[in-house]
């Protein structure tokens, strides 16, 4: 009973998190749009980040690990992206080189502002800017290019 405020304030962000991934899947914006944000380069604290590019395959992968619906209510950590991309890994030098690309794709998400750290945590979250992008973006990948002309035409 004491922690009731607690966990209904959780369950109440939990609950939203989940709403405006379900909102993403109806946004008007053009693909265009929205994909220009991250298909450039960014600066962030004086650091220069790359460009995502959503047709390579590996950009693809982890765009796809990270918007898993699964994720929407806890986030993702480090460990189970990397599982999800490179599977178990057989030693332990193996496991630490994974882990490093994984955080380093991470803070390339973060740079583009898909992603966020949850405080006090070692969990992502998938920002509303990025559910947004990022369902577009796959979505467009698995496209019918029959039905993408009739929709433009």
């Amino acid at each position: 009973m004491a922690d009731l405020y607690r966990r209904a304030e959780i369950s109440k962000a939990a609950n939203e998190r989940y709403l405006s991934a379900l909102a993403a899947a109806s946004v008007t914006t053009p693909l265009a749009e929205e994909a220009v944000q991250v298909c450039q380069p960014v600066r962030r604290d004086q650091r220069r980040h790359r460009a995502l590019n959503p047709f390579e395959p590996a950009d693809t992968q982890l765009l796809a690990a990270v918007n898993r619906g699964e994720w929407a209510l806890k986030g993702f950590r480090n460990f189970e992206i990397r599982v999800l991309l490179f599977g178990e890994a057989k030693g332990d030098k193996q496991r630490r080189s994974q882990a490093a690309k994984v955080s380093r794709r991470l803070g390339l998400l973060h740079a583009h502002g898909l992603i966020a750290k949850v405080s006090h945590t070692h969990r992502w979250q998938v920002t509303e800017k990025g559910r947004r992008i990022l369902t577009a973006l796959l979505a467009a990948r698995q496209a019918d290019t029959d039905r993408l002309i009739s929709f433009a035409a």
